[in-house]
């Protein structure tokens, strides 16, 4: 049995990465689905993998740092589908400069973090609770990290940004608790995706125990050195804990952050 059919998730930054294996995840286990993205070329093929499992799905291109994005946005997904009973907060950004020394670090690169990873969570939640306060059901789940938990070297920008997502997790909890509507955060921890590739290149640059290395080779050394279970985690491990945090089953669950990250950061 699919415990989310007949609901509607909206999943920021749907169209790659940790992005895209939420969608799949919840479009099987029987939500309709809404992506949110800036790149309509990789959404709309995620779109033709939700169709593929007799899903229904909207497409829809915004920058969910833009007020009017976000509003235009938010209009275009309620025409369609009339409600959103799960939000999914996974827009993120790590910036061109993560993982080299925090001088190195620019304005530029600071603001956009706090912009999407953090920015955006009000943004979007401000557009979409609404319709959930009216009925008195919904799930907000926001995708944090466990770079939040404790602040990481070479990525403080993102780390701050993190550690917010999950203060405002808590925050919205306790706002939209008498609304019955949940909200929780999920923390990845090291995954493969085009933002560790990047990650990975940065850290090569200034570290010599790297050298000769691939990008894909410091990222499994790192996965060795921090993490109890020696093995990275996957977008689809990330969409199974959203799916559940998006049921019933966890009606209970609310303002917590919980980690996916093979023990990398114990609490």
């Amino acid at each position: 049995m699919m415990r989310l059919e007949g609901k509607v998730a909206l999943v920021t930054g749907g169209a790659s990465g940790i992005g895209r294996g939420i969608v799949l995840c919840l479009a099987e286990d029987g939500a309709d689905i809404v992506i949110v993205d800036i790149d309509l070329k990789n959404a709309a093929e995620v779109a033709k993998e939700v169709e593929k499992l007799d899903r229904k799905v909207l497409v829809l291109e915004a920058d969910v740092s833009k007020t009017r994005d976000v509003e235009n946005m938010a209009k275009k997904a309620l025409s369609t589908f009339e409600q959103i009973d799960i939000l999914v907060n996974n827009a993120g950004v790590v910036g061109q400069w993560a993982g080299r020394p925090f001088t190195n670090l620019t304005v530029e690169d600071w603001d956009k973090c706090y912009e999407v990873n953090l920015k955006a969570i009000f943004l979007v939640t401000k557009a979409l609770a609404p319709q959930m306060m009216e009925r008195k059901s919904g799930k907000i789940i926001n995708v944090a990290s466990i770079a939040g938990r404790s602040g990481g070297d070479l990525i403080p920008h993102y780390s701050a940004s993190k550690a917010g997502a999950i203060n405002i997790t808590q925050s919205l909890a306790l706002e939209l608790a008498s609304d019955n509507i949940n909200v929780n955060a999920v923390c990845p921890g090291l995954l493969w995706t085009p933002m560790w590739d990047l990650l990975a290149r940065n850290i090569m640059k200034d570290d010599p125990a790297y050298e000769g290395k691939t990008p894909r080779e410091v990222f499994d050394l790192v996965i060795k050195r921090i993490t109890p279970l020696k093995r990275e985690q996957t977008p689809g491990d990330i969409g199974k804990l959203i799916c559940f945090l998006a049921s019933e089953d966890a009606r209970n669950i609310t303002g917590q952050a919980i980690n996916v990250d093979g023990g990398a950061r114990m609490h």
